[in-house]
């Protein structure tokens, strides 16, 4: 574990100093709805300033395709689920999961036209949220795997479910969950309480390139580029509590976290999973607020244009990490409009 000194925080050279903006986005695995809320249904969600439609398949498999039907452009999350697709409430066009169109009622002898396409993106369930990866992918091949922390699907922990809108960059938001310092501050009357506002020495790590690890008292906090974040005890002995965040850009000025309050102890109490669930969102509201006045609303778009100290340091590095994804070719991200 990496041990900051107090003093004087050293910005980078001019060479390192690369431009941000807020209208780029990583490519990867995004949740978008907790599996419990997708039934029979379809329900449209907003990914990366793009509407889409997922539903699940006459087989119970998670599907999407982009929001809007190719004929007259009506919202696909009003119409419904056959075992054939999923079917058009205007005029009863019907869409497979790869997009093809594969009836039109009107005329059911005449060939289906080329442009009657959606887009399909790749979708699955796990940990009990549904995510997709908002690319298209060739035929034959499959987008990157999905790693989520282990503990998520680990059956030794009850996971208390908790989720909110910000109005905020995902830039900033992921900055929040790194700031060991504002916690005397921001959650002195939550978990706060016995957080002492100085912070003599900052521990963390850089394990990987995507990984930054952050001592804070006994627990760990683990960040994957990126956008999943976990906080555990440094000794997994005993009883275990864990909160796990992930953050999902609806567009360049909303981000959605959804969360999870897991526990290995009273798994079986009732009520105590609302009880957990309503906490975690008190904690994320008193940060919302402060998150949500931040301006720029992205991060800036070099280190020496916000002043840092060393307790800053974990979100320098994640700066870092941002800064080296805009300027990757190789890295997939997608443009907002």
């Amino acid at each position: 574990m990496s041990t900051v000194p107090v003093q004087p925080w050293v910005g980078l050279s001019a060479n390192e100093r690369l431009p941000s903006d807020e209208t780029v986005f990583p490519i990867t695995w995004y949740a978008v709805a907790w599996s419990r809320e997708l039934k029979d249904k379809p329900h449209k969600r907003r990914l990366l300033g793009e509407d889409i439609v997922i539903y699940r398949d006459h087989s119970g498999h998670v599907r999407a395709l982009t929001a809007y039907c190719a004929h007259r452009g009506a919202d696909l999350s009003l119409g419904r689920c056959t075992a054939a697709g999923l079917t058009c409430a205007y005029h009863g066009w019907t869409f497979a999961e790869d997009g093809e169109c594969v009836r039109i009622p009107a005329h059911p002898d005449r060939p289906i036209p080329d442009f009657a396409k959606m887009r399909a993106y790749k979708a699955q369930e796990r940990a009990g949220l549904i995510w997709v990866y908002p690319a298209a992918v060739s035929a034959g091949q499959a987008p990157p795997e999905l790693v989520l922390y282990p503990e998520l699907e680990d059956g030794r922990f009850t996971l208390s479910p908790y989720d909110q809108r910000w109005q905020a960059h995902l830039t900033r938001v992921v900055e929040s969950v790194l700031d060991v310092a504002h916690l005397a501050f921001v959650h002195k009357r939550t978990i706060g309480r016995r957080v002492p506002e100085a912070i003599t020495r900052m521990q963390f790590d850089v394990p990987d390139t995507n990984s930054i690890v952050i001592e804070n008292g006994g627990g760990l906090l683990h960040y994957q580029f990126p956008h999943q974040w976990l906080l555990k005890p440094s000794k997994a002995t005993g009883s275990q509590f864990i909160n796990y965040v992930t953050f999902t850009p609806v567009d360049r000025q909303e981000t959605i976290i959804y969360g999870y309050a897991g526990r290995t102890f009273a798994r079986s109490i009732p009520g105590l999973n609302a009880i957990f669930s309503r906490y975690s969102r008190k904690i994320l509201t008193e940060d919302k607020t402060i998150v949500e006045s931040q301006h720029p609303r992205p991060i800036p778009e070099a280190l020496q244009m916000e002043a840092h100290v060393p307790a800053d340091a974990p979100q320098v590095r994640f700066r870092q990490r941002w800064f080296e994804f805009l300027s990757n070719d190789a890295e997939p991200k997608v443009i907002l409009k």
